[in-house]
């Protein structure tokens, strides 16, 4: 585990091995834990909203969903960086339910969405344990209905796949009311289809890299231009 602080933002990365670990622990536990995938886009709109700063810093569990987080603070190793390229935790993550017979509960935000996201689980690992599957349109994008069916079907795992930072607010102000043991947050966009990188999707990570490391620059170089004053 490597603690760091990027756009004012206090974060830890784990490698597969012990998120792993993590995992077991946070499905062992009495309440709900929270695992989230995050991205630049995301820790640069958080860094600019307190409140969206304090649901990221409250999570349990963060992922970098590509590897520009970790490169922009000098921590992406190359063991990490594969680790991330080729979405080990998610793989070994899914077959560890599937092997436990865990309870999942999948959720996004339109009817739509959730039949992509059934694919591309299903393309990640088949025979979940699938308890129950919704989207957020359906219960009028009210926490209260979702948090009700939730727990009428009481899933140990709920996944879910909606615009951030929607899923993200849902665990920070109604996770205590939801009786599963784990919520993981896979924004779209984050965890896609299983298919091999073509040579402009390549391109186009490599300029959200550079873009995403220059802002932390820029960033470092105010905070140090601040105190120098």
């Amino acid at each position: 585990m490597q603690k760091y602080t990027i756009l004012g933002i206090s974060l830890c990365d784990y490698g597969v091995r012990e998120a792993l670990r993590n995992t077991d622990g946070f499905l062992h536990s009495g309440g709900l834990n929270t695992v989230a995938y995050i991205s630049g886009t995301v820790l640069a709109q958080a860094s600019k909203e307190e409140g969206l700063k304090r649901c990221v810093e409250r999570i349990d569990m963060t992922i970098s969903a590509e590897p520009d987080v970790l490169e922009a603070v000098g921590i992406a190793g190359r063991n990490r960086v594969r680790e991330i390229d080729e979405q080990s935790y998610l793989r070994e993550l899914l077959r560890k339910l599937n092997r436990n017979r865990n309870g999942v509960y999948l959720l996004a935000e339109t009817d739509g969405g959730l039949e992509d996201f059934k694919d591309i689980i299903t393309e990640y690992q088949e025979n979940l344990y699938i308890r129950g599957c919704g989207a957020y349109e359906d219960f009028d994008r009210q926490p209260e209905r979702l948090v009700n069916a939730l727990n009428d079907l009481t899933p140990d795992v709920v996944i879910s796949r909606m615009p951030w930072p929607v899923d993200f607010s849902l665990t920070y102000e109604y996770g205590q009311y939801v009786n599963a043991r784990l919520w993981i947050s896979l924004p779209p966009g984050i965890v896609n289809p299983i298919r091999k990188a073509s040579f402009f999707a390549g391109m186009s990570r490599r300029l959200k890299n550079r873009l995403f490391t220059k802002q932390v620059n820029e960033y470092n170089n105010s905070q140090r231009t601040q105190r120098d004053r």
